[in-house]
């Protein structure tokens, strides 16, 4: 009897549930978007980070300096004796009698200067000229490897060493960088260095901005037996440079390469960037480096934005 009546009250409840009506749904909160971080700006200076380091910190960077003032030094006796030779085109006339000299750049050809571009690269900023004259002013970078040697060795000879650099006399609000480079050489004990006689700078007052009239003023006065340079226009003017006429200006003159012309590797800057840039930067720059080397217009502006070819 007791089992029935369970057995009753278990039906009735059943059958309850069945039709009794379902629990009206819980409103569901709104999903909130998926967050975008804003991509950070890009750093463009850390296109040349490989470059940097190259420089910097390999074995191979210090080789190829030490091999280029070593044959330098070994072949000035060779050019002092000879007096019909000179490194300069611009020098002419009879020029036999006059003192010898040796040309040389200065920043990545006596003074190493890398220092300011690891601080561009890690402002995320592109040379100006306030940060570097401001740079300029510490009169603290090191000196190229090999240079000090070859220079030392060149004045023992009686040779005069003229410091030709795009370095500026004192423009507008900018302070002067002849005196702090002067001291910056002379600290490290290289020669000439008494006074600012030998350092013939980028002058608008005397129209020098491109090297070779200055080269030129040295030429009267003394013979140009050697010039060293990190840029083909501490050798040689090229004006309207394409990448085919610089090529051109250096298989003209192959025979001078190592006897009077000594290139020392700058991958970081230099007129060969510049000559494919012209005067872009940013995505821009890259874009343009990009379709250098071969990459199509189209993808080479994807991957200059960031992007990847697909």
């Amino acid at each position: 009897m007791r089992k029935t009546a369970l057995c009753s009250i278990l039906i009735f409840a059943l059958s309850a549930c069945a039709t009794a009506p379902a629990p009206a749904p819980v409103a569901s909160a709104p999903q909130a978007a998926p967050s975008q971080t804003a991509r950070a700006p890009d750093n463009y200076q850390l296109d040349m980070l490989h470059s940097v380091v190259w420089s910097r910190t390999s074995a191979e960077a210090e080789a190829v300096h030490l091999q280029t003032f070593e044959t330098a030094r070994r072949t000035l006796d060779a050019a002092l004796a000879d007096k019909t030779w000179t490194a300069a085109t611009e020098q002419t006339g009879n020029f036999s009698q006059l003192p010898p000299a040796v040309v040389v750049d200065v920043d990545e050809t006596v003074l190493d200067t890398s220092d300011y571009m690891v601080e561009r690269a890690r402002l995320g900023k592109a040379f100006d000229k306030a940060s570097w004259n401001a740079y300029v002013q510490f009169e603290n970078a090191p000196p190229i490897p090999g240079a000090l040697k070859y220079l030392q060795y060149a004045a023992s000879k009686g040779v005069t060493v003229f410091y030709v650099s795009n370095r500026e006399v004192q423009v507008g609000e900018f302070k002067d960088e002849v005196e702090p480079t002067r001291k910056n050489l002379a600290k490290l004990g290289f020669p000439n260095t008494a006074d600012s006689k030998t350092f013939i700078f980028r002058d608008s007052a005397r129209g020098w901005k491109e090297k070779s009239p200055r080269r030129a003023e040295i030429a009267k006065t003394h013979r140009i037996v050697q010039m060293v340079g990190d840029n083909l226009y501490d050798l040689i003017d090229v004006p309207n440079a394409t990448r085919v006429s610089r090529d051109a200006a250096v298989e003209a003159r192959i025979d001078w390469l190592g006897t009077r012309w000594f290139v020392l590797p700058n991958p970081m800057y230099g007129s060969w960037e510049t000559v494919i840039t012209q005067g872009a930067s940013g995505s821009e720059a890259r874009r343009l480096k990009l379709e250098s080397i071969g990459v199509p217009g189209a993808l080479a502006d994807v991957i200059a934005n960031g992007g990847f070819e697909k």
